[in-house]
């Protein structure tokens, strides 16, 4: 309880789910080297418990200062992201890659890949247009929703933003029970974890709203759509965004482009669609070169 009562005074920024684990170590290096130095400089102009006094002021003051804001020395994220090569960032699990997004973890990953047995790639054009989801358009040049899948995939994000469906439909849709799944939230977006592994990411509720009228639409067309991997069901939704017309949150227009996204430690180019009238992300993934 005591715990709970700290921590809502904790800087949401850089605390909690967000914090920025370089920073923390850094910060906490620095703190104990001027506890040292508050240490030794007591010793010598004044008496050693004096220099202890020092020192443990320092350390404590350094403690609650990375407790409550994230970090000790000002613009610590801001220096973070600029000299921290992109290999010491990834030993802490903060790469750029891991703010991409994603409905699940990508099976290019062995760890998933030797876990689930599956294939490590499906065709998802192929799969899509098969399942009647998607047909060649403009001149056979790309690709777009066939009408009565849009029109289906459509009312059914209607129906489910008006009946205000929140994350329990969460678990049916990795392939999962409750007790099983950790939800981070990071501003509008949020993040999955099943045993300990991030397994879904959804840059809005918008996006998220997509992602289950979409696998509800699939799971009435497809025989074989509640056997589709976990892995596969999520590249395939994720995927089917990319066709959207119109914002799952609000109707407006979707538009394409690049955004710069900022986490604590990093800073990166991103290609994103969200809607022109409300501001929703209903996609987001690293720019192709």
């Amino acid at each position: 309880m005591a715990t709970d009562t700290l921590r809502r005074y904790q800087d949401p920024e850089y605390t909690g789910s967000n914090r920025c684990l370089p920073c923390a170590l850094v910060n906490s290096v620095i703190g104990i080297l001027l506890s040292g130095g508050i240490a030794a400089v007591g010793a010598t102009w004044a008496t050693t418990a004096v220099g202890v006094a020092g020192a443990g002021v320092v350390l404590l003051l350094s403690a609650v200062s990375i407790y409550f804001k994230g970090y000790l020395v000002p613009g610590t994220p801001a220096l973070t992201k600029r000299y921290f090569p992109s290999w010491l960032l990834a030993l802490f699990g903060k790469e750029p890659a891991e703010a991409a997004a994603g409905v699940a973890k990508s099976a290019a990953d062995p760890a998933v890949r030797e876990e689930t047995e599956e294939p490590a790639e499906i065709d998802l054009e192929t799969y899509l247009m098969e399942a009647g989801a998607l047909e060649p358009c403009r001149g056979g040049e790309d690709l777009c929703l066939t009408d009565p899948f849009q029109t289906e995939w459509n009312e059914a994000i209607e129906r489910i933003r008006d009946a205000d469906v929140g994350r329990e439909r969460l678990p049916a849709l990795l392939d999962t029970t409750a007790e099983e799944v950790t939800v981070e939230e990071h501003g509008s977006a949020f993040r999955a974890r099943v045993d300990g592994q991030y397994v879904g990411t959804w840059e809005s509720r918008g996006a998220f709203v997509a992602d289950i009228a979409a696998a509800e639409v699939l799971g009435e067309w497809l025989d074989d759509w509640a056997s589709v991997p976990v892995t596969h069901r999520g590249q395939l939704l994720n995927g089917l965004r990319l066709f959207l017309t119109t914002c799952p949150s609000c109707g407006g227009d979707l538009a394409f482009g690049t955004d710069t996204v900022e986490s604590c430690c990093t800073t990166h180019e991103v290609a994103a669609v969200s809607c022109e009238d409300c501001e929703t992300r209903v996609f987001e993934s690293d720019p192709v070169d």
